[in-house]
């Protein structure tokens, strides 16, 4: 009898017989197949992620590739036909496409099933190669071709491929972390509304103890905020976020008494493992914390280091009202780094601001409210809401300090002080070795992560980025500043349909953000798709009244000259009177990055020039140039090495001139 299939198989199957329907349609893409599925991009986006840790454009390839395979292997038709059978618009890239996936030129596969040689590369049926060294069963292929028959050799090969398919679909479809946990928002039961802020609190402190078990798999708050009210059940949660548990509580407060309710259930078969209560004084409060940390972590099998049982057991303060200070000053940080309206966020922080400077006066020693504060400090001066900007970080350096004498094992002041040191210091290695200690100290730390990639896309490599930003999306899939890290990550990979998939993932969470509207105008043009480069602009002008009116002559311009009079037209209106928006004004170094993109290397090199002499640089791009693949084009121009010589980034310039 035929097992039915799980909701995950089911989905990989239903998508792809959509894909292989319209195999031979060059133009079926990500859109087409999510318009087909009748399902919203972000739930195909997050679903597909899940399951197969692929983007939507890598999951429709990879089917094509490997349909092509079978049709290689079975000779029905030579390498040009299959290209266009397949949906790949040339057999030159497909060829390329091909050899990236498999190691070998698709005009290869006949020879290697026919010899079949150890050490050559069999294809298993998801698509990845893997080496017959590695592959036991396969390891007696070579005195097989010697005693039969081709056609036996083939259907041989055929057998092992089949059953390394059934092994991988298996071990794809069913595989999640088992020590994968999100601890959802905590309800408040208190007859006060107000006390919010104070379940928050517990549920973080839970979640910060949770962090340092390196065994486990934390879904970060932001992430978890995602589901606060929300009807899903345990199954449909851990579902979406990838998880096997999930654990749930209440708090209810009555002023110096506090309950808490825990249950912690296991998600795919929704199976309560255990319900605890407790109730005491406030007190107690840090006990309650770590006793659920640990019981949680005993339920799961994970093993706590002698260390993080110490971090864990850690009293922060022994002021109650200290901490409380700190709980609302917390909980305002949060709410204003969850925002997607600006002036809102700012707000949030200054009062986050003063919550933290009352928990310090009530106990000097506080480390947390330290490193709080230091955080809130660094993230008003980042966003340009604190002048002079300067001074705004120097406040964040000093209260990480303050925090890091107190305790030298406060992963989040490390985390501050090695993004200070990368932003404005440009101290790079000192930011480096401060960002992997709060890694080391946290495992679990999503933000350190980001800033982790943020460094690694200035100094490569960058498959060292892509290992720190997939972290990050495991962590806190429902954060779009992450998904709009991620896609231009893809753009430095100059992996432009997945920078796609990652633009629509940010937009479907924050609509209105600048950056990833910008993001989709650069990955369209690299594409070639000019007319969706220059909706994507527009949008971007519509986001702001006062250059809405731009909107037409974008569009004239690109009619009149094509792709590169969308750039051409941008510099020439940001030369006569600059656009007053971050990233699409007439900074020198804007101006250079989008004549390197449409490859006029002597005004590039010029802007970029006096970008230095004037000493107008943008540290948060300019310090990409070492990396930047539209820089290319100057790599070997001594000019463009004495910027990179004075900027610092020398050490760091790996790349080739194009």
């Amino acid at each position: 009898m035929t097992e039915p299939l799980s909701m995950d198989q089911a989905l990989i199957r239903k998508l792809t017989d959509i894909v292989l329907a319209n195999l031979a349609d060059e133009n079926f893409g990500v859109e087409n197949l999510i318009r087909e599925a009748g399902m919203t991009r972000v739930t195909v986006h997050r679903r597909i992620r899940s399951i197969t840790h692929q983007r939507i454009s890598q999951f429709i390839r990879e089917i094509r590739l490997q349909k092509a395979m079978e049709m290689l292997q079975i000779k029905e038709g030579n390498v040009s036909e299959i290209a266009f059978r397949t949906g790949f618009g040339s057999p030159t890239y497909f060829i390329k496409c091909f050899h990236e996936y498999y190691g070998f030129p698709p005009g290869e596969v006949r020879k290697r099933i026919l010899t079949g040689f150890p050490g050559d590369q069999v294809v298993k049926q998801t698509g990845k190669p893997t080496d017959y060294k590695e592959l036991k069963s396969v390891h007696g292929l070579k005195s097989v071709a010697r005693s039969l028959n081709h056609k036996r050799i083939l259907i041989a090969f055929f057998g092992i491929t089949s059953g390394l398919l059934v092994i991988f679909l298996m071990y794809v479809l069913l595989k999640q972390p088992e020590r994968s946990i999100v601890v959802l928002p905590f309800k408040n039961l208190s007859n006060d509304p107000e006390n919010q802020y104070f379940a928050d609190g517990i549920q973080e402190g839970i979640l910060n103890h949770l962090f340092r078990i390196s065994e486990m798999r934390v879904i970060s708050r932001t992430s978890a905020e995602y589901f606060r009210d929300n009807p899903m059940t345990s199954p449909e949660i851990g579902r979406k976020l990838n998880v096997f548990y999930v654990l749930e509580g209440s708090v209810q407060r009555h002023e110096q008494k506090v309950r808490i309710f825990v249950q912690l259930i296991k998600a795919r078969d929704d199976q309560h493992l255990f319900s605890e209560e407790y109730e005491g004084e406030l007190t107690n409060l840090f006990a309650y914390q770590s006793d659920i940390a640990k019981r949680v972590a005993d339920e799961l099998k994970a093993v706590i280091s002698g260390e993080a049982i110490r971090q864990i057991e850690k009293i922060p303060t022994v002021n109650p009202e200290a901490y409380d200070y700190y709980l609302k000053g917390r909980f305002l940080l949060h709410k204003a780094n969850d925002q997607q309206r600006f002036d809102v966020s700012k707000k949030g922080l200054m009062a986050s601001l003063q919550y933290y400077e009352k928990a310090i006066v009530a106990d000097s020693n506080f480390v947390e409210a330290y490193a709080g504060l230091a955080n809130a400090w660094y993230n008003l001066s980042a966003w340009g809401w604190y002048q002079p900007y300067f001074e705004g970080v120097q406040k964040a350096y000093y209260f990480c300090n303050r925090a890091l004498e107190i305790d030298p094992d406060c992963a989040e002041a490390h985390a501050v002080k090695g993004i200070y040191h990368i932003y404005p210091e440009f101290r790079i290695e000192e930011g480096r070795r401060e960002l992997k200690t709060a890694l080391k100290l946290n495992p679990n730390f999503s933000t350190a992560h980001q800033w982790y990639a943020q460094l690694l896309m200035i100094t490569g490599p960058m498959e060292g980025a892509r290992v720190h930003i997939d972290r990050a999306l495991e962590l806190e899939p429902y954060f779009w500043v992450i998904h709009n890290l991620n896609s231009w990550i893809c753009y430095f990979e100059e992996k432009y349909s997945e920078g796609i998939d990652a633009c629509f993932a940010g937009q479907d969470l924050n609509p209105n953000s600048l950056d990833n509207n910008w993001l989709f105008v650069l990955h369209y043009v690299k594409l070639g798709e000019g007319d969706k480069a220059v909706k994507a602009l527009q949008q971007v002008f519509s986001l702001y009244p006062s250059i809405s009116h731009y909107a037409s002559e974008v569009e004239n311009a690109y009619t009149k000259s094509g792709i590169d009079g969308i750039f051409t037209w941008l510099i020439d209106l940001n030369k006569n009177k600059p656009i007053p928006i971050e990233g699409l004004n007439g900074h020198p170094f804007y101006i250079s990055w989008w004549y390197a993109i449409i490859g006029n290397r002597e005004e590039s090199i010029y802007w970029l020039e006096r970008t230095v002499k004037e000493k107008l640089i943008p540290r948060h791009y300019f310090n990409l140039i070492a990396t930047n693949p539209d820089f290319d084009l100057l790599r070997d121009d001594p000019r463009f090495l004495a910027i990179i010589e004075k900027a610092g980034l020398a050490l760091y310039h790996k790349r080739k001139a194009k």
